[in-house]
């Protein structure tokens, strides 16, 4: 071999070996990072590993809740003539024709942090011509949306049905939210037949009878305009056509945020109207059995469903709108930084909702109720029909017991609900709603002739309005309460009055559900004395929007946007107040010997004192979809993945907790808020808590329960409803049930997130304390105090001045002392700048959801408490805040079923 054939060969030697170096160095690198830094190698290879028994059977509990919880939900909006139910059987099918993209793509879920596998969801069509439904469909139209779907074009060529998906897979994409249909000119088409009809003639020939479903879908960072949720022009095209050419029209609507129905009149084709939500893995299968009577139905709606989306004051006040119903802008403070500092304006107070709405009718003459509403809250229609009436009502020691009477005086069995709501006195000291929902109930199925009686009971001091003028406390003024059994929020029944002989105002003593006296801790959200009151004064910000003034924010509202840390000496601390940390016990505690100890037992500080104040950093710190594991005192670790409609890991919460386990996706919250059955709450959270620990999870994300404010919030179907007591008393319940098996629920979030846009970039969220505890904080409070939660999840917007997860009045004022919340607060995902950890840390929170730290496997922001307790200027503060947040954290880890295994 010559010396120029050895240098080759040296050459390619050498390049060889540089290569596999490259790419040893390379697979270690991956190796390292994907077993070492972050689990997700372990994912990646729990995705083959076989569901087990338990996995299974949890599964299949988990179907059938969905299914209870839909054969109940789904609403009955409309239904003339009595179209509905559709006689059909297996021997004599009833034949229907399907109209609507969403028919063919059907939204069992929303996207963003809670996106979930649903690629196994039951289709519409497939349900409908199932055992459940019985119906035969037509097979061409099918073919046709197919084929549009898929490709864009016009066929009736036979073709396999697309893909279920979720609205996004990705955060923030809405890449599904609003889909096209079949144009126009497909239906007019004469080439699609070898005998020149059209696809229209052959479906009148297949039927009379159509089919047709419009949807909207959602996800974080996704804000939908009031002309999103109108009729787009190509569906309203389709819809004109199907009702031109056929004489019953089914609609049903797939959307958890309200649309705009104010076409229904144009069509009296569309004879019945049926709202799903998003339906979960296999509700579809509840809407064939509603359609042909096999259920009856017996949902009712969770929000008021209007002819004009801007007729709401709070639309007004939620961005800027252009003339077409687009949004023009974001509220953004002129003088702030581009990309931070917006704004939102709740300057319609308490009256949010129906409670706008019935008062407006209730107290101004003027006012043209049947042109704004076009369904009212808790409306919802039967197969049969109902006779309610108040048979008793009395009173012992400020609880208050109504007997009702229920009826089923038609010729099918069914359910209803019981709806209370009361009317208070007003004297215009205080803001008051002349409708306000306190307390429901869902009726066993009744037989056709039989009465059943049943008993509700109420807290008179339920019925006290928040005073944040003059008494800064809750006031149950003197006067009439009207208690009224109603159809919905609208149509009255039956009533009875309630007199409260002298005024009763709650600043001496609590509520007796609270801990400590309930008083303003909000002032600084006030901010514009422009509140919208019963005068309803046209050039109310309520109805106007915000003023150009509004844009310019007020230097405080500029310094808000940076947190300083006090210092110890600021705060009034000395050495004394510095606690035992790292102490070395007679006989060590172990965590499971606290699982029965209750919180305020002494024993909780001698145990936390055994941690390090590194130890204590690092539980505040592991809080992305996992608390961390502190092996020497036998804490576990503890692994909590997100999701409104389930609970799985994905590809966020996966790679980090290194497993692989998804549940099933449930019916949408306010899906199950639309039951008005609170047992349909408790059936989910025990089936999710069964999945948990069959996946072994013993944390969830969830539920959320910000209020539908206004329809356009992207995230409306993660949440229940408009009101904060149907929202609480459904939300409670879910609670309970998962708690009961030893979940740590994650209710979310906390407060006044009620809007996408901006939120995670400095969002001033500006309300009255009144508006603020009694609608929004509502369902947080029911789901603490009568649900159990030992998690709450604080959200990324300011409350005022000062951002929610660390407003000290917030988490520890209200959350902590009034309510007597014993558990652990976490932040949402914690990778905005002003989510400062020290300011979390001080005002009362104890976790930070440290994604980044997670996903690039560095150091979280534990760090920065260990270098905060070394400073002699926040030490004694910092190690105090973070032994008071580890008792938090491991009380609630003390009460999982995962310590049932240690």
């Amino acid at each position: 071999m010559d010396k120029q054939q050895k240098t080759k060969w040296s050459k390619k030697k050498k390049t060889i070996v540089i290569s596999s170096s490259v790419f040893g160095f390379i697979l270690a690198a991956v190796l390292v990072y994907g077993f070492v830094i972050t689990d997700t190698g372990n994912w990646l290879i729990a995705k083959f590993k076989p569901d087990t028994e338990e996995q299974k059977l949890s599964y299949s509990s988990a179907v059938e809740t969905i299914e209870k919880i839909t054969d109940e939900g789904f609403v009955l909006m409309q239904n003339d003539n009595n179209f509905l139910p559709i006689e059909t059987s297996k021997d004599d099918k009833e034949k229907i024709n399907v109209f609507g993209t969403r028919s063919v793509v059907t939204l069992f879920n929303s996207g963003g942090s809670t996106a979930t596998d649903v690629t196994k969801a039951n289709k519409l069509e497939d349900a409908l011509q199932s055992s459940d439904g019985n119906f035969e469909l037509n097979q061409d139209l099918l073919y046709l949306h197919y084929n549009f779907y898929k490709s864009g074009d016009i066929s009736i060529k036979e073709t396999n049905a697309p893909k279920n998906k979720s609205d996004s897979a990705i955060l923030g994409e809405g890449n599904n939210f609003i889909l096209p249909e079949v144009p126009e000119k497909a239906y007019e088409d004469t080439s699609l037949y070898e005998d020149g009809k059209t696809v229209i003639e052959h479906a009148q020939e297949f039927s009379d009878t159509a089919l047709v479903v419009i949807g909207r879908g959602g996800g974080e960072m996704i804000d939908l305009s009031p002309n999103d949720l109108q009729l787009q022009d190509d569906e309203r095209a389709m819809i004109e056509t199907v009702s031109e050419n056929f004489e019953n029209v089914i609609l049903v609507i797939n959307s958890v945020n309200v649309m705009q129905l104010d076409f229904l009149d144009e069509y009296p084709s569309i004879k019945s109207v049926l709202w799903m939500g998003f339906p979960g893995e296999s509700g579809t299968k509840s809407l064939a059995r509603i359609l042909n009577g096999k259920v009856n139905p017996s949902g009712h709606l969770v929000d008021t469903w209007v002819s004009d989306l801007t007729s709401i004051p709070a639309a007004n006040n939620y961005k800027e709108l252009d003339e077409n119903g687009d949004w023009a802008g974001s509220n953004h403070y002129e003088n702030a930084k581009e990309e931070f500092g917006f704004f939102t304006q709740y300057h319609e107070g308490i009256y949010v909702g129906y409670k706008y709405f019935e008062t407006r009718h209730d107290t101004d003459e003027s006012y043209k109720y049947d042109e704004d509403v076009k369904f009212p809250f808790g409306h919802g229609l039967s197969y049969t029909t109902f006779e309610k009436e108040i048979v008793e009502m009395t009173e012992k020691d400020g609880e208050i017991t109504l007997r009702v009477a229920v009826k089923n005086a038609g010729d099918v069995a069914g359910k209803d609900s019981i709806q209370i709501y009361y009317n208070p006195p007003y004297t215009g000291e205080i803001e008051k709603s002349t409708v306000n929902l306190i307390d429901f109930k869902k009726t066993n199925e009744i037989k056709p002739g039989d009465t059943e009686i049943y008993s509700l009971t109420i807290n008179a001091e339920d019925m006290a309005s928040y005073d944040y003028k003059n008494n800064n406390a809750y006031v149950l003024e003197k006067g009439d309460y009207q208690l009224m059994l109603r159809d919905n929020s609208h149509d009255n029944i039956d009533s009875e009055t309630y007199t409260v002989s002298e005024t009763i105002v709650y600043n001496d003593e609590s509520r007796s559900t609270d801990n400590a006296v309930a008083t303003n801790q909000f002032e600084d959200a006030y901010h514009i004395d422009d509140y919208l009151t019963r005068e309803w004064n046209p050039e109310s910000r309520a109805f106007t929007g915000p003023q150009e003034a509004d844009f310019t924010a007020s230097e405080e509202i500029i310094d808000a946007m940076t947190y300083e840390v006090p210092t110890d000496k600021e705060l009034g601390l000395t050495a004394d107040d510095l606690p035992k940390v790292g102490q070395e016990l007679d006989e060590k505690i172990m965590l499971s010997d606290m699982v029965d100890v209750p919180y305020g037992d002494p024993k909780w500080d001698e145990f936390v004192s055994q941690l390090t104040v590194k130890e204590m950093a690092t539980i505040s710190g592991t809080g992305a979809y996992q608390l961390a594991e502190i092996e020497r005192l036998g804490v576990p670790k503890v692994l909590q993945p997100d999701g409104s409609m389930a609970i799985a890991s994905n590809v966020y919460s996966g790679p980090i907790m290194g497993v692989e386990g998804v549940g099933v996706t449930y019916a949408a919250p306010a899906v199950t808020a639309s039951t008005w059955n609170k047992d349909a709450g408790y059936i989910m959270g025990t089936s999710v808590g069964i999945e948990a620990q069959a996946f072994g999870y013993s944390g969830w994300y969830s539920p959320a329960m910000n209020i539908h404010r206004t329809p356009f919030n992207g995230r409306n179907f993660e949440y229940y409803s408009e009101d904060g007591v149907l929202s609480g008393e459904i939300a409670a319940q879910v609670v309970k049930g998962a708690t009961d098996k030893g979940v740590i629920t994650y209710v979310k979030h906390f407060a006044l997130n009620e809007r996408e846009d901006g939120v995670r970039n400095q969002l001033f969220t500006w309300s009255n304390e009144q508006a603020i505890r009694e609608i929004y904080l509502k369902p947080f409070e029911i789901a603490v105090k009568e649900g159990g939660s030992l998690g709450v999840m604080s959200s990324f917007n300011y409350i005022g001045l000062t951002w929610a997860g660390g407003h000290e009045g917030l988490l520890t004022n209200v959350l902590r002392n009034e309510w007597g919340f014993e558990g652990l607060i976490l932040t949402d995902a914690n990778m905005y700048p002003h989510m400062d950890v020290m300011q979390m840390l001080y005002a009362g929170g104890d976790v930070s959801l440290d994604t980044m730290a997670a996903w690039q496997g560095g150091e979280n922001q534990s760090k920065i408490w260990v270098e905060a307790s070394k400073n002699n200027d926040t030490k004694i503060a910092t190690i105090s805040n973070l032994q008071r947040a580890s008792k938090n954290v491991l009380y609630a880890v003390s009460r999982t079923w995962k310590m049932e295994e240690e």
